[in-house]
């Protein structure tokens, strides 16, 4: 078997996009933030001038960051867990504050 790191500058793993959520608490909520969406979406349409399309274009906006900030969390996480194997490794760690 090629090893984590062969396969991840292969293209094999792709963390970001493996990553899923199978909670029921989080399809429930997924569901209902969904739900709120395509209610306000509507009463935006009722308004005059209709604002439904501007709504949208600020909401795909913000949806352009996440991609972003997911990386940014898994780049954070990575490196903590590679400054524990160091610290881990070097033995130069106490188990409390002195």
């Amino acid at each position: 078997m090629k090893s984590i790191l062969l396969r991840l500058y292969d293209g094999e793993i792709y963390p970001a996009e493996q990553f899923n959520l199978k909670t029921e608490e989080y399809r429930s909520m997924r569901q209902a933030h969904y739900q709120h969406y395509e209610n306000f979406i509507e009463q935006l349409k009722s308004l005059d001038p209709p604002l439904h399309e501007k709504f949208i274009d600020i909401m795909d906006e913000q949806l352009d960051e996440i991609p972003l900030e997911l990386s940014g969390t898994f780049l954070e996480g990575f490196r903590l867990g590679a400054r524990i194997m160091i610290e881990i490794y070097q033995g130069n760690y106490t188990d409390h504050e002195e």
